[in-house]
């Protein structure tokens, strides 16, 4: 029966070197001796066998030292770890230890010297057994050249680190460890742009091109953000382009992009800031007339067209009169008329009457829509009328008696005279009306 257990025993052996030969060396830490019998490792919690790691000075992080027993019974483990002072801070947090009994325990002058057991005749036969956790805190960067955490290790020397069954010492090997420590961030992003379109903004940078993980874009209103936490987080990761969505024409948006790197050191960050606008322009008005109503006014219509084409209620309207033919390129030389009405909907219809004009003049008009983000329809078709004569016959600078006197002589006439106001041929009540919308 104890033969058989033996033999049982040995291929189990033989069995869990061949694993532990089938897993890639360069994947693990440094190993110096071997895994045939029990060994120390670290781990970050993540990398059970933790090779390097980097970690941003400044931070807290925890690293536990563990042990593979290898399919044998300890109870005991001690371990002797140097590393540089100057650039790590330890302490040593015993809770969760499956050796809950504390010979030493200690980090002094660059040297944590560690030795745990079990009471008696308990033992712990596990592959990641936990002995004790380091609290390590980065004090300077440092990028080192090979690792800078290593045991005191000789294989069977009991006065270095080891593992032991009844003062039999066991290890066989141990994995060193690497940790950088960076606490410099990245460059910040370049070429950073925000164009603004309707109810967005695309922002497109380039990244930095060494120590760099990541871009996070931070957006307020009203100021630029001034950390990675400040304002709103509309982008982290390491692309070159986005599109913010969703936003408020005519509103100011401001980003800052921060680039970083791993263990998340920031930069200063980049700045640039748009307001999101419509860019589709009003549908161009193809109706105006011009209708003279007496020497000084002319009466305009036309039918409204929306904000985006046909589509909606326009903002405003650009309305200008000339002596001269209005065109395209000389729109904006021509005057412009105050007091024009508020866009209807699409559809309805418009008007406005034009005064303070002068007499027997011909005039040209034209007209623009406007929509909320200040984009200009076309120019509209050209019109013209001409406003009738004054009545002031006399050209004495008033319309009075005398003037009334002067039509009354021509009255019936159809000889176009002085007094035929509305030059349609006749002096007859219509230059009457006129006279008296005139009058003084």
């Amino acid at each position: 029966m104890i033969k058989k257990t033996k033999e049982i025993v040995k291929i189990f052996l033989l069995i869990s070197f061949l694993m532990l030969a089938l897993i890639p060396i360069g994947a693990r830490a440094t190993l110096r001796g071997t895994v045939n019998n029990a060994y120390l490792m670290f781990s970050n919690g993540v990398t059970t066998v933790l090779e390097s790691g980097i970690y941003r000075t400044g931070a807290v992080f925890q690293i536990d030292l563990l042990v593979n027993t290898h399919g044998q019974g300890v109870d005991t483990v001690s371990a002797y770890i140097n590393y540089n002072p100057s650039f790590f801070s330890v302490t040593i947090d015993t809770s969760g230890s499956l050796f809950p009994t504390e010979a030493e325990n200690s980090v002094s002058g660059g040297k944590i010297k560690i030795t745990r057991g079990i009471t008696a005749p308990g033992t712990v036969n596990t592959t990641n057994g936990k002995v004790v956790t380091l609290n390590i805190t980065g004090l300077a960067d440092t990028t080192p050249s090979s690792d800078n955490f290593t045991f005191d290790f000789a294989a069977g020397d009991a006065n270095q680190s080891n593992v032991f069954l009844a003062g039999d010492p066991l290890l066989s090997g141990v994995y060193d460890m690497r940790l950088s420590l960076d606490g410099t961030p990245p460059a910040n992003v370049s070429s950073f742009t925000a164009t603004p379109g309707d109810s967005q903004i695309s922002l497109s940078w380039t990244n930095p091109t060494s120590d760099f993980a990541g871009v996070k874009i931070m957006r307020k209103t009203g100021s630029f953000p001034t950390s990675p936490t400040d304002g709103t987080s509309i982008y982290d990761s390491n692309g070159t382009s986005y599109t913010n969505s969703g936003l408020t024409n005519g509103t100011t948006y401001y980003y800052t992009a921060f680039s970083r790197d791993v263990v998340l050191n920031y930069s200063s960050g980049a700045q640039v800031s748009a307001s999101p606008r419509d860019n589709i322009v009003p549908a161009s008005i193809s109706n105006l007339t011009a209708t003279a109503l007496t020497a000084r006014t002319v009466k305009l219509d036309w039918t409204a067209v929306g904000d985006d084409g046909n589509t909606g209620v326009a903002a405003s309207y650009n309305l200008r009169y000339s002596a001269s033919s209005i065109t395209a390129g000389n729109f904006s030389s021509a005057t412009q008329v105050s007091g024009a009405p508020t866009p209807g909907s699409s559809g309805s219809a418009q008007t406005m009457t034009v005064s303070g004009l002068s007499g027997n003049t011909t005039y040209y008009f034209a007209i623009k829509a406007i929509d909320e983000s200040s984009n200009a329809s076309a120019i509209s078709n050209v019109v013209n009328a001409k406003t009738y004569k004054t009545a002031d016959l006399n050209n004495n600078n008033i319309v009075n008696a005398q003037d009334f006197s002067i039509l009354m002589s021509f009255w019936g006439s159809t000889t176009r005279p002085a007094a035929d106001v509305n030059q349609d041929g006749f002096v007859n009540a219509q230059d009457f009306s006129i006279m008296m919308s005139q009058w003084g």
